[in-house]
């Protein structure tokens, strides 16, 4: 006969019925036939029996006697030892094996006595740990499933926060930088920044470019020169001075009762610097912007101190 330890794994957190102490994995149990009630050994055998109400293998229970009177036997004038032999077969108890671990228990059980596997069913009873389990399993994989969905919804949310932040910012920026860029304001002093770039790298043409038909240029002498004169002389100085470098410093924008919208006042320091010849000075630009220059800001006065 198999002799295999019982299932443990369905009895965790079960109470013997009758000390009402816990079973523990180690205990010698005993598993009711009928009700699959689990009881431990010595309690078992203390009550003669299961102690589940009504159970037909709890010693209380009323036991009901069928006598089949068909089948009667005349015992005539045998003696009553003689009964008792021909009647014992009768009492006899038959047993199956159980299919799990193989040691007999009574034919008409629903539960093996040894292991507890159900016999009607084919499958051992589902342990209150292991629906304990999978209640407190499936209540932490919502709460986790929930945690996860909030922490989601919080990143997107703070992404796509932080992302209309960013582009605000950037259309801001964007949008202050083109406001610039087309001001006034950047437009004269990038004119300005040009023609002396033309001046260092001695470029005539490029030079005359930034300057209107009537340009006038009035030196510390105070005396007027014409554009033509001008260019004349800055021609000479490009063929007989080299490495003609050319600083511009603290430029103002002068508003006064001379400027207007389209005629603008420029103030600046210059610092003029060549292989033969250097000076410095504050330089006045005269500029205008209409449409005889093609809407461009062009210098028609320019003054020396």
């Amino acid at each position: 006969m198999n002799t295999s330890e019982p299932k443990y794994d369905f009895l965790k957190n079960k109470t013997c019925p009758y000390c009402q102490s816990k079973i523990k994995s180690n205990a010698d149990v005993i598993i009711c036939s009928h009700c699959g009630t689990p009881h431990h050994r010595e309690c078992w055998d203390e009550n003669n029996g299961c102690t589940t109400y009504g159970c037909i293998n709890n010693p209380a229970t009323e036991k009901k006697i069928n006598v089949n009177y068909s089948g009667a036997n005349d015992v005539g004038d045998k003696t009553i030892d003689e009964i008792k032999k021909s009647i014992s077969g009768i009492n006899e108890i038959k047993t199956i094996l159980c299919p799990d671990c193989g040691s007999e228990t009574e034919e008409n059980s629903v539960y093996c006595r040894h292991c507890g596997y159900n016999m009607k069913e084919n499958k051992f009873p589902d342990s209150d740990a292991k629906k304990e389990f999978d209640r407190e399993f499936k209540k932490r994989y919502k709460e986790k499933v929930g945690i996860t969905r909030n922490r989601f919804y919080l990143t997107l949310g703070s992404f796509l926060l932080l992302t209309s932040a960013v582009a605000l910012l950037f259309y801001i920026s964007i949008t202050k930088l083109n406001a610039y860029f087309s001001s006034d304001e950047y437009l004269i002093k990038n004119t300005i920044e040009n023609w002396k770039e033309a001046w260092e790298d001695e470029d005539i043409n490029k030079y005359k470019s930034y300057m209107t038909d009537d340009y006038e240029y009035y030196g510390k002498d105070g005396k007027k020169t014409e554009l033509k004169e001008r260019l004349k002389r800055i021609e000479w100085t490009f063929k007989n001075y080299k490495n003609i470098r050319i600083k511009f410093t603290d430029y103002k924008l002068i508003n006064d009762s001379t400027t207007s919208e389209n005629d603008r006042k420029i103030l600046f320091n210059q610092n003029y610097e060549s292989d033969k010849f250097s000076e410095k000075g504050i330089k006045t630009l005269r500029m205008y912007k209409g449409t005889e220059t093609n809407g461009e800001w062009k210098i028609y006065r320019e003054f020396f101190d």
